[in-house]
């Protein structure tokens, strides 16, 4: 809640969902398409917050996980001016692998959202030590918007072609 989702997905695409400064503006959930100069495109998911006790149906967050089954790739939102980014991170994860064992597991990476804001370099290097890889990103400003982009085009499409190669080898 309140990390800068909604405001992020304005500022990749033409989505335009409800922000405000405050937690839980997000209470259905907004899809985005990213426009790649190749002409490709990544469509990106705005979900309401999770919480813990989330995958228990407890927020709003509970009824939008199975959306996040059919993800290729999961982008953590962290807020770096909130309290205990990693515990942010810590319950997410813990919530998707409550609604279903191995969702946490998917390809993921970290934005790590409001540079623009005081943050700890700590908090940066703790989020590192998790082994994702963090993207340092503004949404309201647009730094790292363009590098954090190519880095989720990449991501995706890399995790596309495993897919297809893993049909290929069940088809024959």
């Amino acid at each position: 809640p309140n990390a800068g989702k909604s405001t992020l997905l304005q500022a990749i695409s033409r989505a335009r969902p409800k922000v405000a400064a405050y937690p839980f503006t997000t209470v259905n959930p907004h899809i985005g398409m990213v426009q790649y100069d190749d002409l490709s495109q990544l469509a990106v998911a705005d979900l309401p917050g999770l919480i813990r006790g989330s995958s228990k149906n407890k927020g709003l967050g509970y009824a939008f996980l199975q959306h996040v089954q059919r993800c290729r790739l999961l982008l953590y939102v962290i807020d770096l001016s909130g309290d205990d980014p990693l515990d942010q991170l810590d319950a997410l994860k813990e919530e998707l692998e409550e609604y279903s064992p191995g969702l946490s597991e998917k390809p993921s990476a970290i934005i790590a959202n409001k540079i623009d804001l005081p943050y700890s370099k700590e908090v940066i290097q703790q989020l590192k030590d998790t082994g994702l890889e963090v993207m340092l990103i503004s949404g309201k400003t647009g730094l790292g918007l363009e590098h954090m982009l190519t880095r989720a085009k990449q991501i995706s499409d890399h995790r596309m072609a495993e897919l297809e190669a893993e049909e290929s080898t069940q088809e024959n």
